[in-house]
């Protein structure tokens, strides 16, 4: 059974942004500014090209 991208999937990119960049800072602060730039964007655009890679999928069958 085939499931389609939910909708809101793009949306929690900028939630796990926060998210990842405050983990980043409290926990990984020796990296300083870069690492949680990084680790923002990083998680910040994971669901965003996930849902996008999602619906490619499921579109071609």
């Amino acid at each position: 059974m085939r499931f389609r991208p939910p909708h809101w999937l793009p949306w929690l990119g900028p939630l796990l942004a926060a998210g990842a960049g405050a983990l980043a800072g409290e926990y990984w602060l020796g990296g300083g500014f870069w690492m949680v730039l990084i680790a923002a964007l990083v998680c910040g655009f994971a669901p965003i090209l996930a849902y996008r890679v999602w619906r490619r999928l499921h579109q071609k069958r």
